[in-house]
């Protein structure tokens, strides 16, 4: 993750360590709910996690449950069901 972090060093959190519990949790909804169905592509997705990756004072159950999201997001099978 810290290396998708310095590749966009120029990406801005607009979260706090007090508000991005819940942006984390929209983004866990989302993606497992409309993976098949939505109408962003992957590269919105991803900027998206990587957006709220760069909120500085993350703990750790934080950065895992956005670790998680990235894998998610790079998994081949969720990619085409997602790109439809």
């Amino acid at each position: 993750m810290n290396e998708t972090l310095e590749r966009h060093a120029m990406i801005v959190s607009p979260y706090t360590p007090g508000n991005v519990d819940a942006a984390i949790g929209h983004l866990e909804r989302v993606l497992s709910a409309e993976s098949a169905n939505s109408l962003f592509g992957q590269t919105y997705w991803r900027t998206r996690v990587q957006q709220v990756s760069a909120t500085r004072g993350l703990l750790r159950e934080q950065r895992m449950r956005l670790e998680r999201l990235m894998r998610l997001l790079s998994d081949a099978g969720w990619v085409q069901a997602f790109e439809r």
